[in-house]
């Protein structure tokens, strides 16, 4: 904290108080590398970057119920369709599994090195970063239907009815109705993405960036106090960044754009996921899962 503290002072940003608390930490496999969460169905899933393994956890409890089998390097998913999907980044493809059974029913092949996964507009999509292309899966085929060329994708989300896709070259627009993209913002090394009730968030080396969706434009920097960033999420109205080497996540105040709170986490935090005032921060390097509440 001291080390934030010292940036944000530097920096000139205000740090205030808000009601944030750990209600769980999970505890999970040594050294299986517990990567990103989402919900789907009554559990909470949690991907195993170093085990091909997606974690099922019952958030009454807090514990993990089940396993489902998915590829190796595990990390983003989404739920749609009644399922979990998850890109395998070293499998070169994305797990379908039943959020009923629990188990998975398909393997999908996509472009190499996939790297992240959203659902949305019927489909899921998955950045192929070494493929540079984003991938659109069709649930009901189990297979890509397209292939957008992206340079170097990473973050994906779907909102403001088109699928945003960061990438080296900046962050596309795409259209789901035509797979074509129809607007490309200019943010160097653009990396992770996530949505809220206005706009549009994208880590960029040292920095998150606000896009305006209506404008398709920059419209505010947020300096962040350390690199490298993780992937965030919008959790009780504010947007929660991972400062991966800091063990801790900077939160993004979006009525003023600035980091208002450091939030110490687990080891290593790469993504953070949103389930009402809940935020689910798996430790990508240690062999935890931390669930925090916010208001």
């Amino acid at each position: 904290m001291r080390a934030f503290a010292a940036v944000a002072a530097a920096a000139g940003i205000a740090l205030s108080a808000q009601a944030v608390h750990v209600t769980a930490k999970i505890r999970v496999g040594t050294a299986s590398g517990p990567c990103a969460a989402a919900v789907g169905g009554r559990w909470v899933w949690v991907s195993e970057f170093n085990q091909p393994k997606l974690l099922e956890i019952d958030p009454r409890t807090n514990k993990v119920r089940g396993t489902a089998k998915v590829g190796y390097g595990a990390c983003g998913l989404a739920y749609g369709k009644g399922s979990m999907w998850v890109e395998d980044t070293s499998s070169n493809a994305v797990s379908r599994v039943s959020v009923k059974k629990g188990k998975r029913t398909a393997t999908i092949r996509v472009g190499s090195t996939p790297y992240d996964t959203t659902f949305g507009f019927g489909s899921a999509w998955t950045t192929a970063n070494g493929g540079n292309e984003l991938d659109r899966i069709d649930p009901a085929k189990n297979r890509v239907v397209a292939r957008i060329p992206v340079a170097t994708p990473v973050g994906v989300v779907a909102a403001f009815g088109s699928v945003w896709v960061a990438g080296t070259n900046g962050v596309a627009r795409v259209d789901p109705g035509t797979n074509k993209k129809i607007a490309t913002i200019s943010i160097p090394s653009a990396g992770w993405t996530a949505a809220s009730a206005n706009a549009i968030w994208i880590t960029a080396p040292g920095e998150l960036v606000r896009i305006d969706p209506a404008t398709n434009t920059v419209a505010a920097h947020v300096p962040m106090p350390a690199v490298p960033l993780g992937d965030p999420d919008v959790v009780a109205g504010d947007v929660w960044v991972p400062v991966i080497q800091q063990n801790r996540v900077a939160v993004v105040d979006p009525s003023t754009n600035t980091v208002v709170q450091s939030v110490k986490t687990g080891k290593g935090p790469f993504v953070v996921t949103a389930h009402g005032q809940d935020a689910w921060v798996p430790s990508w390097q240690g062999s935890n899962i931390y669930r925090f509440h916010a208001s």
